[in-house]
């Protein structure tokens, strides 16, 4: 009997540790991810209304005309505005209506550049003296000049020197040098005076009223006199000796107008500069 209470215990033990064992919890499987496949984008529409047309551009850059040309164009999906600067050509790709707009514009635009005018520069150099009441001949273009500068100026004496003439582009730059006879002559020498003068970015232009006027950013313009000094010695000496005036100015086209003066040698002798300045074809 005793034999048969240990085998049940024995078998009892047994029975337990293996439920608890299989009643152990089982790992979790890991979740598993599904790759999701991309979403094929929609195929292009094409918009069956839109046309093409392609337009020779005979005058101005057609890059150029297409950033002017861009705001008529609908904007719209497929639309161009494709500009070709080796063949001269816009390619159009839009609606019909924005093409016959565009196509106006162009007509309207590509025109030949209005090329600057020419500006014919005449420049007067007149001497002026409070020494002798001397009135030498006169070109009959700048005997009003003369008559204004003795109702202006305390100088007795004026002589005509020479006048330059030159041609340039509005809009550009001139630059001349030469020799001219002496500014004040005397027995004690036959030298030569030389000038120079410069115009910076003279170019025509319009006033308030309308009016053609000629506009002159820089004027610069000096002129190397050759006077005659006596040394201690007695001997007589050139010097030269140079006048400048540098200015900035506008005028009427065709108008004479007097620039400046500038002494040479003594306070008693001048230079008087005048101008004008006129379109020519």
């Amino acid at each position: 009997m005793r034999l048969y209470i240990i085998l049940f215990l024995i078998f009892s033990f047994f029975s337990v540790n293996v439920y608890g064992q299989s009643a152990s919890p089982r790992p979790t499987p890991a979740p598993t991810t599904t790759a999701t496949a991309p979403t094929p984008e929609p195929e292009r529409v094409l918009n069956k209304d839109l046309k093409t047309q392609i337009f020779e551009i005979k005058h101005r850059d057609p890059q150029a005309l297409v950033r002017v040309l861009d705001g008529l164009s609908s904007q719209d999906r497929g639309t161009q505005l494709v500009p070709d600067k080796d063949f001269k050509t816009i390619t159009v790709r839009d609606y019909p209506e924005n093409i016959a707009v565009i196509e106006r514009a162009i007509t309207k635009l590509d025109v030949p550049e209005k090329l600057p005018a020419n500006l014919e520069v005449q420049l007067h150099i007149i001497a002026a003296s409070r020494n002798g009441k001397e009135k030498g001949q006169v070109p009959k273009n700048l005997e009003d000049v003369i008559t204004q500068l003795q109702s202006t100026l305390q100088y007795t004496s004026y002589r005509y020197i020479t006048s330059i003439f030159n041609r340039v582009q509005s809009g550009k730059n001139l630059i001349a040098t030469g020799i001219t006879d002496p500014i004040f002559p005397s027995s004690e020498t036959a030298a030569k005076a030389s000038y120079q003068y410069s115009l910076g970015d003279i170019r025509l232009s319009v006033d308030a009223s309308g009016n053609e006027i000629v506009q002159i950013n820089k004027l610069n313009f000096g002129m190397s006199t050759p006077l005659v000094s006596i040394k201690k010695d007695g001997a007589n000496t050139i010097d030269y000796k140079h006048g400048d005036i540098i200015t900035g100015l506008s005028l009427r086209e065709g108008e004479k107008v007097v620039v400046g003066t500038a002494n040479v040698g003594t306070s008693d002798d001048a230079i008087i500069l005048v101008i004008s300045v006129k379109k020519v074809q």
